[in-house]
């Protein structure tokens, strides 16, 4: 490892206050200095513990903030006070050392010892104490490895069931041999299916130097700064709260300082088979009617003791709940412009103003918020509000063209004024995502042909601004947040197992079994109908007649049959509607996750047509709720409680 020196420190220390707006040198940019150095010591000890620089670096610019490019308050670039104590201390351990010069040991342990500094406070909430941190850098060698990196080469097999759903790269490989380090082997068993996000989930089983057998986990591999997220959520949200055999999150996870993926593992109960299974996967051996039960009799018990029935009353404006699950109200490719006069984009949002713009017109928008950086693409996605909850993540506008190399943006902070064109707009891309599904109707027309006893529905393209705006009392508890059939495992005598934890949050307690409910539609009810519109419309009508017995009496069994799950988790709904029979607010749910499945390129295209159809009977069936004299109930003289059907 080559020796670092403190002008070399200093060089990258500047060039992030600079880039900062601070123009001092603060604690926080020495450190930052430290970790941009390649082969650095401070490099080195942080991605041991599976962390990467650019998230550490990340966190650090958010809790201190940027400061305004246009007031600098004194000459020079100085030293803060308390850098200037570190600076102190560092020079005092490296006369103890003998070394002429302060050097990146020195200086990583003064900031370390002075206690009290950002790059401390923040490491410490990402699990790294200053304790742990001191005993590393105390056993640190000459040379840093990751312990990875000291293991003979890692074999990996596959066992005879495995279909990779997506492709299994280099990266795939590398982040095993992060996470199995000590093994002599793995085996990766199968490939989970049924997600809708470009992560990897796999069922690994590690292989000992004698050919024994350790217990299967379940492996999710993604790129970094999801992994890095999911794990701190899983210790704010989720580890406190799970029933006590369930899938836990084993060690810290894995990064590469070569690539932008990550992994971590989940230990797991396997099934009388040895390894795990996802619900899309046991479902052959449940049945439909099997299924059902165990969502309502298992699932929901199991998880819902300390989730989903822990519910609180909770108003709340649709936006704040599930615009983000829509494409970016804009994309924008940036500019400088600093015309005053531009239209601009500002809370409280006017989305009647944003209707009107079209492509190449000039906007600026005001006081957004980073959500999400991504610096191979030079480009950023803003946020209306603070913070990483879903309420705060309403509007993105994602932007275009950036400098990243040049400019320092990074999550949480917040955007006082930028300029751009307009690339897309939300409509737009609804519009083109339909328009691959190569509708049998006019995509632009407010009405598209209905189900079986409605004669049309309303188009959710042009309803779903109304919906946005519309008010809900509903009930508020921990969430999953991406609750599909991937994401539930089943394990020994069928118990339920939850993993994934990235979305989860405490959130409108529907909105998990909205999404349970389309993706039940896609992968187990879409294969039995069919892949054209007219099958979806045919799923959907049946679906609509078991609210009336008069209604799906007539129908045969084998069509009913694999609806029987998502009447399953319409008697859960039935359970948490926060007013007794008001399903508006389980429609406004439907509504909504159904419109965005239906641009989910990772879905079946039979899939997305079903669930752009779903969206468009909860539309048509909120739209019913609102006339003089309607009720919002299902069980009037000729409905019944969707238990009579599993």
């Amino acid at each position: 490892m080559a020796d670092v020196t403190l002008r070399d420190i200093l060089i990258n220390a500047r060039q992030e206050s600079f880039r900062m707006h601070h123009y001092f040198l603060g604690v926080e940019h020495l450190f930052i200095g430290m970790l941009e150095i390649q082969g650095g010591l401070t490099r080195s000890l942080i991605e041991s513990y599976g962390l990467t620089t650019e998230y550490v670096i990340d966190a650090i610019r958010r809790k201190t903030g940027k400061g305004t490019a246009t007031q600098r308050m004194f000459a020079g670039m100085p030293y803060t006070p308390r850098a200037d104590m570190v600076m102190s201390i560092a020079n005092d351990l490296s006369l103890e050392a003998k070394r002429s010069e302060i050097g990146e040991r020195e200086l990583f342990e003064a900031i370390l010892e002075e206690n009290d500094n950002i790059p401390v406070r923040v490491l410490a909430r990402l699990g790294l104490t200053s304790t742990a941190l001191r005993e590393a850098l105390t056993n640190s060698t000459a040379k840093i490895k990751n312990p990875a990196q000291l293991q003979p080469l890692l074999e990996v097999d596959f066992g005879a069931d495995f279909q990779p759903v997506t492709p299994f790269s280099d990266d795939h490989y590398f982040i095993l041999r992060r996470l199995f380090h000590g093994y002599s082997r793995v085996r990766v068993d199968r490939q989970l299916t049924g997600g809708y996000s470009a992560s990897s989930v796999l069922a690994v089983t590690p292989i000992n130097g004698d050919s024994t057998q350790d217990s299967p986990v379940v492996v999710k591999i993604d790129h970094a700064d999801t992994i890095l997220d999911e794990a701190q959520r899983y210790e704010a949200h989720v580890k406190s709260t799970l029933p006590p055999l369930t899938a836990r999150l084993e060690d810290k996870p894995a990064a590469s300082e070569t690539t932008d993926m990550a992994g971590l593992k989940y230990t797991f109960i396997a099934d009388s088979n040895g390894t795990p299974q996802d619900l899309s996967i046991a479902a052959a051996e449940m049945g439909y009617e099997g299924v059902g039960k165990w969502i309502k009799h298992e699932l929901y018990p199991t998880f819902g003791k300390t989730w989903w029935m822990q519910r609180r009353p909770y108003r709340f404006q649709v936006w704040t709940e599930y615009d983000w699950l829509l494409p970016p109200l804009l994309t924008l490719e940036y500019t400088a412009d600093n015309d005053a006069n531009i239209p601009t984009i500002k809370d409280p949002i006017r989305r009647d103003k944003i209707k009107a713009l079209e492509y190449g017109d000039p906007v600026a928008i005001e006081n957004f918020t980073v959500h999400r950086v991504h610096r191979d693409k030079n480009s950023m996605v803003l946020t209306i509000g603070r913070g990483s909850e879903a309420a705060k993540r309403a509007y993105k506008i994602e932007v275009r063209g950036l400098n990243l190399a040049q400019d320092a943006h990074f999550r949480g902070e917040v955007i006082e004024r930028l300029t751009g064109r307009v690339w897309k707009t939300r409509d737009e891309m609804l519009l083109m995502a339909l328009t691959e599904l190569v509708p049998d109707f006019d995509p632009h027309a407010l009405t598209i042909p209905g189900v079986a006893g409605i004669s049309s529905l309303p188009n959710p393209l042009s309803a779903y601004p109304d919906l946005l705006d519309r008010y809900v009392n509903g009930s508020l508890s921990k969430i999953h947040g991406d609750l599909h059939l991937g994401n539930i495992l089943v394990g020994h005598n069928h118990s339920a197992f939850l993993i994934d934890f990235a979305q989860t949050r405490s959130g409108h307690v529907l909105f998990d079994w909205a999404c349970l409910e389309i993706s039940l539609l896609d992968q187990i009810a879409m294969p039995e109908f069919g892949d054209d519109w007219a099958a979806a419309r045919q799923a959907i009508g049946i679906l609509a007649a078991t609210r009336h017995p008069s209604a799906a009496a007539v129908l045969p069994r084998d069509q009913i049959a694999p609806i029987l799950p998502i009447a399953a988790v319409r008697d859960v709904v039935n359970d948490c509607l926060t007013k007794d029979g008001d399903w508006s607010e389980y429609f406004i749910a439907v509504a909504l996750c159904g419109l965005r499945a239906a641009t989910w390129d990772t879905m079946s295209p039979r899939g997305r047509r079903a669930a752009f159809i779903l969206s468009a009977y909860a539309v048509h069936e909120l739209s019913q709720r609102q006339k003089p004299g309607s009720a919002d109930t299902f069980t009037n003289d000729d409905e019944t409680d969707a238990g009579d059907l599993v």
